[in-house]
């Protein structure tokens, strides 16, 4: 018997796996086994990108037809994570993500004004909490709704600096003969959705939000679904 397909789901490091609790529903009934790899317990680990793929390799069949699914600061860990996964049918989604940027690390990424700033909000080799980053009012308009809003922000991690200084490895053989698609949902992605497209990924848009899979998971799903049967 072939291995189930898999939809697996990477979090932003900065959130939790929560972010999509609302959408796993919605892709389980148009049929999918859905994966979503824990990566909170992995930000001390000596080497975050080599944990990371480990565990998200661990939670996919050897195999089985895989789509890798990355939100936000995921996307620069979506490259390994292919590798790691492997196998001939391999589709990675990038998901208001940012772009991979191997060589180089996180904060070295980074135009230097925004590496200033996170630099400055560090407290002793530790960013603070993703949610403290904005207004709270711009979070409250961002998940109106308090329950998704506590869900979604419960127990966010505090990453240590090594997390933002680890320079990321050149991808192998499956990250360069899987299909890459790009999928924005706000405006401040657009951009990035316009390199990706340089890059010759398929580029898919909706006039949304950045945690849409929260706050809209039934169009999120059609999205997905849709730029993969393309």
């Amino acid at each position: 018997m072939l291995p189930e397909p898999t939809m697996l789901l990477v979090h932003s490091p900065l959130l939790t796996s929560a972010t999509w609790d609302a959408l796993r529903p919605h892709l389980e009934a148009a049929g999918w086994r859905v994966a979503v790899p824990d990566l909170r317990p992995l930000v001390e680990a000596p080497a975050f990108h080599a944990a990371v793929c480990a565990a998200a390799a661990a939670s996919v069949a050897p195999g089985a037809p895989t789509v890798v699914v990355g939100h936000s600061r995921a996307g620069a860990y979506l490259p390994g994570i292919a590798d790691a996964v492997g196998g001939d049918q391999l589709d990675v989604v990038f998901l208001d993500a940012r772009l991979p940027h191997p060589g180089t690390s996180w904060i070295g990424s980074l135009p230097p004004e925004r590496a200033t700033w996170l630099r400055e909000i560090a407290v002793s080799g530790r960013l603070p909490t993703w949610d403290t980053w904005f207004p709270a009012s711009s979070l409250d308009d961002l998940l109106p709704d308090p329950g998704q809003r506590g869900q979604v922000l419960h127990d966010l991690p505090e990453l240590s600096w090594q997390v933002v200084s680890e320079v990321l490895p050149a991808p192998g053989g499956a990250w360069n003969s899987a299909r890459h698609v790009y999928l924005q949902l706000s405006a401040a992605y657009q951009a990035t959705a316009e390199q990706a497209e340089e890059r010759g990924y398929r580029v898919c848009r909706r006039d949304a939000d950045h945690l849409a899979m929260v706050t809209q998971p039934a169009m999120v799903t059609d999205l997905l679904l849709s730029a993969l049967r393309a």
